[in-house]
């Protein structure tokens, strides 16, 4: 039963990204040999390399609600093999797997506007999963300045928008605008009032875990994940039945 998700947003356009294809030691150092060598071998290498970094995140993020232990985060322990390469007549480019200590968590990667958007969502953990992600996973993308958002207010604006619950997490306006985006898809997905609605980032033992959807004030079973890079916000949430 698919239980955990994870996402991860990659601006394909953010100045920081340049360079990094003929930056040898950061290739060997996120990427294994046969990653290299898909990275190598690919029409837009930019691309593929990217899709691998994103799918590794996303992986990360989903595994470390399953593990007891969170694993420590080191990029060329998450190996990703593609299992579908999808072109022309969908916005999913990529699909697969990732393969961390023998766990293999399901992958699939979005392209649009220069933007990638990947998410991960666990299974059975031990068995590769083939095919799309599931019907309950819903996943978005907007734009930080998407004109008449409510994301897309200044960062006071959007302090104001969250609970001092909340702001206790945010340590950007990015950081706040993807919760708020994620609020007001989540709400609309099973028809709330966001203000019913708060994302909240609990304290562990190693520091911060991964955000937590409060619904009245309790744990709900809707899993979320955020994400930002760039001038893009990205969320998924898994809607597993009624709150």
């Amino acid at each position: 039963m698919v239980s955990w998700i994870g996402n991860d947003v990659v601006d394909l356009e953010n100045s920081n990204l340049h360079g990094k294809l003929e930056n040898h030691r950061f290739l060997k150092r996120v990427f294994t040999k046969s990653e290299q060598a898909v990275v190598a071998r690919a029409g837009e290498s930019d691309i593929e390399l990217w899709c691998l970094w994103a799918c590794k995140e996303a992986a990360f993020k989903a595994l470390s609600k399953v593990l007891r232990t969170p694993p420590a985060f080191i990029h060329s322990a998450f190996e990703v093999s593609w299992t579908r390469m999808i072109q022309e007549g969908s916005p999913s480019i990529r699909a697969g797997n990732v393969v961390y200590e023998e766990l293999s968590v399901p992958v699939s990667v979005d392209l649009s506007e220069g933007v990638l958007h990947a998410f991960a969502w666990t299974g059975h953990l031990n068995e590769p999963i083939k095919g799309a992600p599931p019907a309950e996973l819903y996943h978005d993308l907007a734009r930080l300045d998407e004109p008449g958002a409510p994301w897309s207010a200044s960062y006071p604006e959007l302090l104001e928008e969250l609970t001092a619950e909340e702001q206790a997490g945010v340590h950007s306006r990015e950081s706040a605008a993807v919760r708020i985006g994620l609020k007001a898809s989540i709400a609309n997905t099973i028809n709330v009032a966001q203000d019913h609605l708060q994302v909240l980032r609990p304290r562990s033992p190693t520091g911060r875990s991964h955000p937590l959807l409060l619904l009245d004030g309790k744990p709900s079973s809707i899993d979320i994940s955020i994400s930002h890079h760039g001038c893009w916000i990205g969320w998924a949430f898994l809607v597993m039945g009624n709150d």
